[in-house]
C-alpha cells in the first residue's frame, strides 16, 4: 500500500529518469553502433550498422592488429517564415567510433563494401590454420 504514494526519492529521481529515458530512446548510445564479427575458415567478416550515413563519411583503418571504424555525420537545416520574420537554424554533429583487435590478417587484401546502411569489411586471415586449444592445469 505504501507504494501507491510517491516518496521524496521518487521526486528526486524523476529528472534523471526522465532525461535518461527520453535521450536514450531518441539518441541511442552515443559513440556506438551495432557490430557483428563473424569468423569463417579463411577470413573475419565485420558487419557494422550505420543507417543514415554515406560512405564518404566513414573512415576505416587497420594498424597494429586494430581495426578502427569512424563515422561522422553533420546536418544543418534553415527555416524562415517571412510573415513573422522568424528564422530558425539548427545544426548537429555526431561522431561514432569503434575499435576491434583482430590478429593475423592479410592487410593487403582487406576489402569493404557499404550498402543501404550496412558496412561489410572482409579481413582475410594471413595463415588460415585451425586453432587448437590447450587445456591448462591449475596448480
Amino acid at each position: 500500500m505504501s507504494d501507491l504514494f510517491p516518496t521524496r526519492r521518487d521526486f528526486m529521481d524523476f529528472g534523471r529518469r526522465f532525461f535518461d529515458d527520453a535521450l536514450g530512446q531518441n539518441f541511442g548510445d552515443f559513440g556506438q553502433f551495432k557490430t557483428d564479427i563473424i569468423e569463417k575458415d579463411d577470413a573475419f567478416v565485420v558487419e557494422a550498422e550505420l543507417p543514415g550515413m554515406s560512405k564518404e563519411n566513414i573512415e576505416l583503418d587497420y594498424k597494429d592488429n586494430v581495426l578502427s571504424i569512424t563515422a561522422k555525420k553533420e546536418t544543418e537545416s534553415d527555416e524562415r517564415d517571412d510573415e513573422r520574420q522568424y528564422i530558425r537554424r539548427e545544426r548537429s554533429s555526431r561522431s561514432f567510433s569503434r575499435q576491434f583487435i583482430i590478429q593475423d590478417i592479410d592487410e593487403d587484401n582487406i576489402g569493404a563494401q557499404f550498402d543501404k546502411g550496412l558496412l561489410t569489411i572482409t579481413l582475410p586471415k594471413q595463415n588460415p590454420t585451425p586453432s587448437n586449444s590447450k587445456r591448462i592445469e591449475i596448480e
